[in-house]
């Protein structure tokens, strides 16, 4: 028996009984590696969660307990052996962010000469000052070489609109796209640097698009819902998502579920901050991002927030983001634009999610009343920024703010000087939500710069005084991180 992935670590939740966690593996036969942490509970030993190809994703699921202080936990899978880290009871956690994990085309792959330097500075910086959770905000794997290295998604892609549309999702499609997603978590995830944090440090992850395909849910309705899409990709994509970033069985409900029948969002409290993980692409149409059924579950979820002093947003798309309506428009009367369209669609700021946006501001400005501090934690647009939303209107805390903090991506190059040139000059300007809000992006703190092109990663720090010290680490700077204090709420 040979492990292929693995260990890697996610995190269930805190309670009564401790810190939970499962770890998963992925081995070439039926055998299953031995599995040890002696101040653990465990509920038992590797359970088998996927099956592909003579291949299998199986996990293991313990607890620990936190203590007076921050501990420090061995565990071994097989013969290796690892260590993770669980912070005091109820303190705050230690966290690092990461996005974009891969390359869109082989293009973008040659614009980068160390794939991986930002993951081994990670782990630099977890030996030295150990993380207890690592957020993943999406594009942990780029699905898009299906269309090159799957010959049966290679023809279909070729086939006109109509003609793809009408197409059916063959049982050997189905096939060939189960083991695509298998076989891409179980490459990319297993290089040595990435798999160094997953097997050392939980993870709280949720997809965005390229998990699934560039663009998903963003497609016109007879492309979005066409059978290639509904019943090869979509079911291929949600099992290795709930396979191998969730670590959920068949008909499992992830622990922290929001809205299982809706969608995948879920959330955790963890000491002073709750954390809640936004899933935009199961419902994602080109109308709407959640359903109101799965809203009205969110923000039941936010009503009932215990006494915390932080909730950090997961929201795989910058919910504060430079506008792109006039370009928007533009395109409507060009022809051969519909890729870019499609990523314009995937916006918040998009024609049609304004208004679903402008009562997620609401709902998040009001916690100020409630000595909660919301804050965005996201990734997609390949450029660290860092937004901010202010309110004047009656019936918001005088302090009431929300910082957005953009950081992407850990692998996938920058866009290019052009395009933040044009961030900076052409597309940044204040954006009056609502009589009172406006939301802009701000310079990094001691510096004039607004958009930084670079790779990099984010990470939250707490301090005794509640506050999160948000760090972007930068490629070609990671000795002078960008540094902004997130401030609970006096």
């Amino acid at each position: 028996m040979e492990i292929l992935l693995g260990p890697i670590l996610t995190f269930r939740g805190l309670d009564g009984d401790g810190w939970h966690i499962g770890a998963l593996v992925v081995t070439d036969d039926g055998a299953a590696p031995d599995f040890a942490c002696p101040t653990a509970n465990t509920t038992g030993g590797f359970e088998l969660l996927w099956e592909v190809g003579g291949k299998r994703a199986l996990t293991c699921r313990f607890s620990v307990k936190p203590g007076k202080d921050a501990r420090t936990v061995d565990y071994s899978v097989g013969t290796a052996a690892y260590q993770l880290h669980v912070p005091a009871a109820g303190a705050a956690p230690h966290m690092a962010y990461g996005s974009c994990n891969g390359f869109s085309s082989l293009k973008a792959m040659k614009n980068v000469r160390d794939n991986n330097h930002l993951w081994r500075s990670m782990g630099d910086q977890h030996r030295a000052a150990p993380f207890h959770l690592l957020l993943l905000g999406g594009d942990q794997v780029y699905a898009d070489s299906m269309w090159s290295t799957v010959p049966m998604m290679t023809d279909w892609a070729t086939l006109g609109w109509e003609e793809g549309n009408a197409a059916p999702a063959t049982p050997a499609m189905q096939k060939a796209l189960r083991e695509f997603y298998f076989n891409l978590y179980t490459s990319r995830w297993a290089q040595p640097e990435v798999a160094e944090m997953l097997a050392r440090v939980p993870t709280i992850a949720m997809w965005d698009d390229h998990d699934l395909i560039d663009g998903w849910g963003s497609y016109p309705g007879d492309r979005q819902n066409c059978a290639v899409y509904r019943d090869a990709i979509w079911p291929a994509a949600r099992k290795a998502f709930r396979t191998f970033q969730q670590q959920l069985k068949d008909g499992e409900a992830h622990p922290g579920a929001i809205a299982p029948e809706r969608g995948l969002s879920f959330a955790h409290v963890t000491g002073p901050v709750a954390i809640l993980a936004l899933d935009l692409r199961s419902e994602r149409t080109d109308r709407q991002i959640l359903s109101e059924t799965h809203w009205d579950h969110v923000y039941e979820w936010m009503d009932a927030l215990p006494d915390v002093r932080h909730l950090i947003v997961m929201s795989s798309i910058p919910v504060v983001y430079p506008g792109f309506d006039v370009l928007e428009r533009i395109l409507g009367f060009l022809p051969g634009y519909q890729d870019l369209e499609d990523d314009l669609r995937d916006h918040w700021r998009t024609r049609a999610h304004k208004g679903e946006r402008l009562r997620f501001i609401h709902r998040l400005l009001d916690l100020g009343a409630r000595k909660i501090r919301p804050t965005i934690v996201s990734g997609d647009v390949h450029v660290a920024g860092l937004g901010y939303v202010e309110s004047t209107r009656a019936g918001h805390s005088t302090s009431a703010a929300l910082n957005q903090l953009i950081s992407s991506g850990i692998v996938h190059p920058g866009p290019g000087g052009a395009v933040v040139f044009a961030l900076r000059h052409l597309f940044d300007r204040p954006d009056e939500m609502d009589r009172g809000i406006v939301g802009r992006m701000v310079e990094f703190p001691g510096t004039q710069d607004k958009f930084v092109g670079s790779r990099n990663f984010l990470t939250l720090r707490p301090d005794d005084q509640s506050r999160l010290w948000s760090s972007w680490w930068v490629e070609g700077a990671l000795d002078e991180p960008y540094v902004k204090v997130i401030h609970a709420v006096a």
